[in-house]
């Protein structure tokens, strides 16, 4: 089993990528950090084979976490999975010795290609074989990517509904910025669940910031925060 540890410090982003690592053979979560000292300090303690490492965190990058760890020889690999596209950064990860580089957002697909390629490499290094050159050309080359159309939107979300959100949400109150899905769904005439799948899109795109709740009856009621740092960056690229 391929011991991942998730460093992200949006909950709700973190939380999907385990859902995802999940549905995926042969990995399993091992903890989820929201910082570079956390997870250096975790890495001290426990045994993790892969880290699923975003970028943008507070405080130190998560390209200043993977020099940190390369400094101190910790054998750890590292697939980036962030927002930044810049072609610096970009090129400074693959650099360090990142095994691959996932642009948020992306679709579950890219996320398994990913990790079944680190797999087969994970497998063969630890393996102990004896390759030839051949063989190892084999194990070694990236399979073609399969052709799909483009889309700024994943699959079951529509702009113009996105449009209607977006809006509802950056004219939201300034004196009580938290809202929930619920709240929005309600101004724009679209149901909670519809916004939810939205709301987590946005979230992967550090648009919108999760804080988990809960309600009467224990019913869970997380609150949004428009983070309009990113909004600009998201809206330019979507």
């Amino acid at each position: 089993m391929i011991r991942v540890l998730l460093v992200e410090d949006d909950p709700m982003v973190a939380e999907l990528n385990r859902i995802y690592l999940g549905r995926v053979a042969g990995f399993e979560t091992v903890a989820s950090v929201r910082s570079a000292p956390e997870a250096l300090d975790l890495l001290q303690s426990q045994n993790v084979d892969l880290l699923l490492l975003d970028i943008f965190m507070p405080g130190q990058s998560g390209l200043d976490l993977m020099s940190e760890l390369r400094r101190l020889e910790v054998d750890v690999d590292v697939i980036f999975v962030t927002a930044a596209r810049d072609t610096a950064t970009i090129d400074r990860a693959l650099k360090l010795g990142a095994v691959d580089y996932l642009i948020k957002p992306f679709e579950f697909e890219r996320l398994e290609q990913a990790l079944e390629r680190y797999r087969q490499t994970h497998h063969m290094i630890r393996g102990g074989q004896v390759l030839d050159q051949a063989e190892l050309d084999r194990r070694l080359a990236p399979k073609p990517p399969e052709e799909r159309k483009p889309e700024g939107l994943p699959k079951g979300l529509d702009r113009n509904t996105l449009d209607k959100l977006l809006q509802a949400i950056s004219a939201w109150p300034e004196d009580s910025p938290w809202f929930t899905s619920e709240e929005i769904g309600q101004q724009v005439g679209i149901s909670r669940v519809s916004v939810r799948k939205y709301f987590e899109f946005l979230c992967s795109l550090k648009v919108l910031r999760m804080e988990p709740g809960y309600g009467t009856g224990g019913r869970p009621v997380h609150r949004f925060l428009l983070q309009r740092a990113y909004l600009f960056g998201a809206q330019r690229n979507l």
